[in-house]
């Protein structure tokens, strides 16, 4: 049973470190850097992005969020749900669904239409509106980060 919870742990850790860390990437790096391209470079560059990310985006952070819960439940939380450990698992859980939304509903969209601008202001203007919701997700990843780190070290 080790083995197989240490397994469900790696690749809820991987994906996190994906998830997590392709965000912010996107909005230290790569959004930032669209300002000082013409439209001529953006346009292309942005299709590509699209493309990949956006097959591999949404179902990297189900399964990051999946292999949480069934980590979990084989770890036994269920049972501790009244423990701070418990409390911390939940409300790790309830703060992954506001930023699966604001991803799927907010910022996968926008990104797509982004894709899709037909101009370097329409670019920019798209970029600052992803750039708001990147934080708005950022932030609740770093705090579901904040409880991961919590609920291994005890508490």
């Amino acid at each position: 049973m080790v083995w197989f919870l240490s397994v469900l742990l790696y690749v809820h850790i991987l994906g996190a470190i994906f998830w997590f860390g392709s965000g912010l990437t996107l909005q230290i790096v790569f959004i930032p850097a669209l300002g000082t391209m013409p439209y001529e470079a953006q346009h292309p560059w942005l299709q590509a992005l699209s493309g990949n990310y956006s097959r591999l985006i949404g179902p990297v952070g189900g399964l990051t969020i999946l292999f949480g819960i069934l980590r979990g439940a084989f770890a036994g939380v269920f049972g501790l749900l009244n423990t701070p450990y418990g409390i911390t698992f939940i409300v790790s859980f309830v703060l992954a669904i506001p930023v699966i939304i604001i991803g799927a509903r907010f910022t996968g969209p926008t990104a797509q239409k982004l894709a899709a601008a037909g101009s370097r202001d329409e670019v920019l203007a798209l970029a600052k509106q992803i750039t708001r919701y990147g934080r708005i997700e950022s932030a609740g990843m770093a705090v579901m980060l904040a409880l991961m780190v919590a609920m291994h070290a005890g508490y």
